[in-house]
């Protein structure tokens, strides 16, 4: 029998002319919207990189000039963890303890974290498996706070950042703007509902992670192994969506 391909769904037909302008018009609100989202989060990340850290007992997160500043906190390790994120490869694979790219195993990836207390939190945070081996319970530690958010931990003479929200949640913002373009392109150029929900577009949505992972280092900076290793995600997610399309 032949193949009806991805684009012969259960409804060919085209949406009505004036509803696929709506989907246009709806796209480019969205667009619109999440590059002001993306705007504001590249400028509230840049405030937070030119803060400067509080004094020790100045008001928290004011200098004595009354400019925002990095709050420090002392803190105590309370506890530590380690353990690993695993996904499965498919098959029928035994179990976490197997890893690698083989069909039916597990690939893995270790994390290790200490829990850190101060008069109002308690706060499980990443460190890395140096910081791991060397952390024990009741360590003096000192955490630095950006409105309200841990941004960094200093322990055994180690000290760790994370990312505020502000500057991770442009990544998500960029990536919503790559998935609302496309949806944009195909109410213009198809308007079939059975183009939409076809399988091969299931690649789009590496695509937009990949285009949201280049557009926030292209803004705040990454590591060069990085950036290749998203710049060849992205383009095989391309490739494989273009292949799909051309062989259903």
């Amino acid at each position: 029998m032949k193949s009806r391909g991805y684009g012969r769904g259960w409804y060919d037909g085209r949406l009505p002319g004036w509803l696929r302008g709506l989907v246009v018009l709806a796209a480019g609100w969205g667009v619109l919207l999440c590059g002001q989202e993306v705007a504001e989060g590249y400028r509230a990340t840049m405030v937070y990189r030119a803060a400067s850290a509080c004094e020790v007992g100045s008001q928290e997160g004011k200098g004595a000039d009354g400019a925002e500043c990095v709050g420090r906190r002392a803190v105590t390790v309370l506890d530590r963890r380690k353990g690993e994120h695993c996904t499965s490869n498919g098959g029928g694979g035994a179990g976490g303890a197997e890893t690698g790219g083989g069909v039916g195993g597990t690939s893995c990836t270790p994390y290790y974290e200490v829990k850190v207390e101060w008069p109002d939190r308690i706060a499980w945070l990443d460190v890395s498996s140096e910081t791991y081996g060397e952390v024990r319970e009741g360590d003096p530690a000192e955490v630095r706070l950006w409105h309200d958010e841990v941004v960094a931990l200093k322990v055994r003479g180690h000290t760790h950042s994370y990312a505020p929200s502000s500057e991770s949640g442009v990544l998500v913002w960029i990536a919503l703007g790559c998935l609302i373009l496309a949806a944009g392109a195909w109410g213009a150029v198809s308007g079939r509902l059975s183009g939409l929900i076809a399988f091969p577009n299931f690649g789009w949505l590496f695509v937009a992670f990949g285009v949201g992972m280049l557009g926030s280092m292209a803004l705040f900076g990454g590591p060069l192994l990085l950036w290749g290793f998203m710049i060849l995600w992205t383009g095989f997610a391309v490739f494989w969506i273009v292949g799909a399309w051309r062989t259903g």
